[in-house]
């Protein structure tokens, strides 16, 4: 027992030698981590191998269902063409109908649609009546097919361009229906666009599918017939077969019966059975994928709605011990995705593809690996074994060092090393770990400059965005504030106008005394001149942005010269001025062009001139510059007022302009008045000129171009009549302005009218209804276009759909004097427009026209009945004349304002300016002066390669209330 207890303790203070210990360690840790890899690699190899195949297959399904929806979507691309994918009404639904009547142009949109899509041959329409019209393409030729009802077969034509019918080339001896084909019977059984079966081509050896659209009457219920296109299936074959998924891949396309659609195998798709091609179910394929693919996959689990579930789907076989470890690999891959639910197609995209063909150099890769693991394994081992002897002896003392290093130090080297490469190797630690200390000291000190570099440029992109921005907001804010310039101008200034124009006008038929009488005098002088200042500024901003259009109708010149000398003659006579005027004979008696801006021309002309004359005599004269068609008139303004220097001369027609300072303080005025006078007659085709003499007096001379005109054409100017009888019908007032309210009341008592007042447009309807329901309805509505809430064109709106025929004769009144504002209100079903601030002769006109026992019919707010009523002399008593005149608007208007619209969408700008310019010369003609005058906007805007802020809808609106106002007219005229 001693002996052992002696002894025992002997072995535990044994120490292992380095280099066994060395060997054993470097063996395991070469043998260890080879097995774990190999271990690892052989159990994860599967589940790698399958996500490689599911994303290799799943992307070529994807690339085929895209391609392969593209093309089927060629199909509805090209019915879009004629048929919009929603459901459409007024114009555009009746274009679409019309492709049922217009043989002619349906077969010139066929013509270039079927040279447009490849896939798509064929386009026909079948009626309810039993009418055919179709046009393929086919061989480099096209073929027309049609029949009539009565016919007793259909023609084939074979014509060289849209609407050639020289070359016959078959007739059939067989009535052809189409209300009998399964494409009509299936898009009127559905009532919407649809596919048909996959059926074979009577005539290729191919699969083709019809797309079929149902047309329907303006009451969405009657169908009027089928629009359809046959596209082929061969694309869609060569697309799958060119799609290349791997070497042993097949893909396949199955629609909802079972049958084959497309296959990229080398197959026909079809048998012969009791001398009729039958399609082949996957089950009949001579492919054995195919076969097996669709075979398993038909067991899987369905939907509720009995469809297969798509993804990916492995087809086991039996496995051996090398496909075990990933070794070997002869499992079956199939992807099944559902295809077609976009265009209600319940079909199936299968991918079928060997494993192996995805994996097989991942498998090579693999066998090459685990030989290359092995052999290195033994080479390491014998490696380590060497290395083991060589440096266990010298670890010892390299261990220290290391570890010094390892924590960023810098070791001593060891001096008394007793084997050279243990000093070398000490040296080489202490002068690497001293230059990693330096090197780490470096790049800190670069970091920190990036740093700081990176941080001030920063600073600056952030400046310069911020200033960028700030520039950016300063130009929209200006753009904004020039753009609301006119509504605040047209509203805010016009408004209060209103009460005090409306409110002087009223008192002045009131007995007052002449002290009252002079004072009233002033007021309405002072509000005059500020509704003239207002008019000027907004002319001005309409010429800035390059809006201001002329008009061109006959006028009466040497009555409009007496009007205007008629206004200045008071003034004239309050300073002691004679007004002359000299008027050559061969002036003519009437004339073509804009009456309104040719007062303004010569109203301002003369004003001026009688504002700094204070003795003597002012005098225009009007003769023949130029004679022929257009002529040339002159025009001259002469006064014997105070002259102008010579150094002021250039400036005079500039803007906010003035001859002096000094007259400026003294006679006031804005300086726009010959700015704006220069423009027009610009417009007017002429120039205008001055000269002048400090102390002697100044001639303002113009000219402008204008045609010779029928007197008879010229429209007889109307005295004013106030009417002064007690009305029965009633009359609502709507305006949110408590002093525009008190205005129109006045005027309306004055007038005889009863009448009621509302501030907002919600109890303007509830007060119509409610009149309605007591059988005591208001016959007209003086409605404000601009109101918080509901505004006029809204409410006007709103009356009418709930009262349709029974609603009031609502007359808009607005401060906006902009032409899109009154378009905007008549569209809206407004009978009239009136433009602040009211006067009472302008406003009593208005309401005896639609209070009348017998008003015009039709809506003269949009036909002036004149313009047809002046060519009835030239007509027969049966009235062909007009009658013709206004068929061929009706019957053109649709194509016009569709050319407008087409070439608006493309920003066309010269195919524009052609469109509104030919529609404009058409409204001419009927006298539809406000879509004209909308045209015009559109002609001027497109001459400046732009679009008008007038939209397209708008013009569509206006189009549609001419033509429902010209139409009325006629038929209540026996036109």
């Amino acid at each position: 027992m001693a002996a052992t207890h002696t002894t025992s303790p002997a072995p535990t203070r044994r120490r292992l030698s380095l280099g066994p210990a060395l060997i054993a360690a470097l063996v395991l840790t070469a043998l260890v981590p080879s097995l774990l890899v190999s271990w690892l690699l052989s159990s994860n190899s599967s589940q790698s191998i399958d996500t490689l195949a599911e994303n290799a297959m799943s992307q070529a399904a994807y690339r085929v269902d895209v391609g392969a929806l593209a093309h089927l979507g060629e199909s509805h691309t090209v019915v879009n063409a004629l048929v919009p994918p929603f459901a459409t009404s007024g114009a555009e639904g009746e274009r679409t109908r019309n492709w049922l009547k217009d043989t002619a142009a349906f077969e010139l949109m066929a013509h270039a649609l079927t040279q447009q899509s490849p896939n798509v041959p064929y386009l026909y329409f079948g009626t309810a009546d039993g009418s055919f019209f179709g046009l393929e393409r086919e061989d480099g030729h096209f073929i027309v097919r049609e029949i009539h009802p009565g016919d007793s077969g259909r023609r084939h034509f074979q014509i060289s361009e849209p609407g050639d019918r020289s070359r016959l080339v078959k007739t059939e001896t067989t009535v052809y229906d189409p209300r009998k084909r399964p494409w009509y019977q299936l898009a009127a059984s559905t009532g919407q666009r649809v596919f048909t079966d996959v059926y074979r081509s009577a005539v290729k050896s191919q699969f083709d599918l019809t797309l079929a659209q149902p047309i329907f009457d303006t009451d969405g219920k009657s169908l009027l017939g089928v629009i359809a296109v046959d596209m082929s299936l061969a694309r869609l074959t060569e697309l799958i077969s060119n799609t290349k998924v791997s070497d042993n891949a097949v893909t396949y396309l199955v629609d909802g019966q079972g049958r084959m659609v497309a296959s990229s195998v080398k197959e026909e798709l079809s048998l012969l059975v009791n001398n009729k091609h039958q399609r082949i179910t996957p089950l009949q394929s001579s492919d054995p994928l195919v076969r097996e693919s669709f075979a398993q996959l038909s067991t899987q689990k369905r939907d509720a709605q009995g469809r297969a579930q798509g993804g990916l789907v492995r087809l086991e076989t039996q496995q051996d011990w090398l496909q075990r470890l990933g070794l070997t690999n002869n499992r079956l891959m199939a992807l099944q995705r559902p295809f077609g639910s976009k265009y209600q197609l319940d079909w199936q995209l299968i991918v079928v593809a060997p494993e192996q063909d995805f994996t097989q150099h991942v498998t090579q890769a693999r066998q090459w690996a685990l030989l290359a693991m092995a052999a290195l394994i033994g080479v390491g081992v014998i490696a380590a074994y060497a290395v083991a002897q060589g440096l266990s002896r010298q670890f010892q003392h390299l261990n220290r060092s290391a570890t010094l290093v390892g924590t960023g130090q810098v070791p001593a080297v060891q001096e008394n090393a007793a084997f050279r490469e243990v000093h070398l190797l000490s040296e080489v630690m202490h002068d690497s770990a001293v230059q990693l200390r330096d090197n780490h000291q470096e790049i800190q000190q670069k970091n920190t400059a990036l740093q700081e570099a990176a941080q001030m440029l920063e600073e600056r992109v952030r400046q310069r965005t911020a200033e960028l921005a700030a520039s950016r907001e300063e130009a929209l804010a200006a753009v904004k504030a020039k753009a609301g310039f006119l509504a605040v101008m047209s509203h805010e200034i016009r408004t209060p106008l209103n009460g005090v124009v409306g409110m002087s006008e009223l008192l002045g038929d009131t007995g007052l005394t002449d002290a009252q009488k002079d004072l009233l005098g002033v007021l309405k002088v002072s509000s005059e001149q500020l509704l003239s200042v207002v008019d000027d500024i907004l002319d001005f901003s309409k010429i800035e942005s390059g809006k201001l259009a002329l008009e061109h109708r006959p006028l009466d010149l040497r009555g409009a010269i007496a009007n205007v000398c008629d206004i200045v003659r008071v003034r004239s006579q309050e300073k002691g001025l004679s007004i002359k005027v000299h008027i050559a004979p061969d002036v003519p008696p009437a004339m073509t062009g804009d009456i309104t801006r040719l007062r303004q021309v010569l109203l301002n002309l003369l004003a001026n001139a009688i504002k700094f004359t204070d003795r003597g005599e002012v005098t225009l004269r009007v003769w023949v510059e130029k004679k022929g068609d257009p002529m040339v008139l002159g025009f001259s303004v002469s006064d014997t007022g105070v002259g102008i220097s010579a150094n002021r001369l250039g400036d005079l027609f500039q803007p906010f302009s003035q001859g002096d300072t000094s007259t400026a303080r003294v006679y006031g005025g804005t300086g726009l008045g010959l700015m704006i006078c220069r423009h027009l007659v610009e417009l007017m085709g002429g120039e205008i000129m001055v000269s002048s003499q400090v102390g002697v007096g100044s001639t303002f001379r113009f000219t402008i171009r204008a045609a010779a005109a029928q007197a008879r054409d010229v429209e007889p100017l109307k005295a004013p009549m106030l009417p002064t009888a007690q009305h029965r019908q009633r009359v609502l007032v709507v305006d949110d302005n408590p002093v525009n309210l008190k205005v129109a009341s006045a005027m309306l008592t004055r007038l005889g009218y009863p009448h009621d007042t509302l501030d907002n447009g919600l109890r303007a309807i509830e007060a119509v209804e409610q009149a309605q329901r007591e059988q005591h309805p208001y016959a007209l509505m003086l409605l404000d276009s601009h109101m918080p809430g509901i505004d006029g064109v809204s409410t006007a709106q709103q009356i009418h759909e709930r009262l349709g025929a029974r609603a009031p004769v609502i007359i808009g009144v607005s401060a906006s004097s902009l032409a899109q504002d009154r378009v905007r209100c008549l569209a809206a079903g407004m009978a009239d427009y009136l433009v602040k601030p009211l006067e009472l002769q302008v406003l009593g006109q208005v309401l005896q026209r639609w209070t009348s026992a017998q008003p015009v019919p039709g809506n003269t707010a949009w036909i002036n009945p004149s313009r047809l009523a002046s060519v009835a002399e030239f007509d027969d008593a049966e009235g062909r004349l007009r009658q013709g005149i206004v068929d061929d608007f009706l019957s053109t208007l649709d194509d016009r304002t569709r050319a407008i619209g087409q070439a608006a969408q493309a920003h066309d700008f010269e195919a524009l300016l052609a469109a509104a310019h030919l529609l404009k010369g058409a409204c001419d003609n009927v006298g539809a002066q406000p879509l004209s005058d909308l045209c015009a906007t559109f002609e001027q805007a497109a001459s400046e390669h732009a679009l008008p802020e007038a939209g397209i809808h708008t013009l569509l609106a206006a189009a549609t209330a001419t033509r429902r106002s010209l139409e009325e007219m006629t038929q209540g005229t026996g036109l």
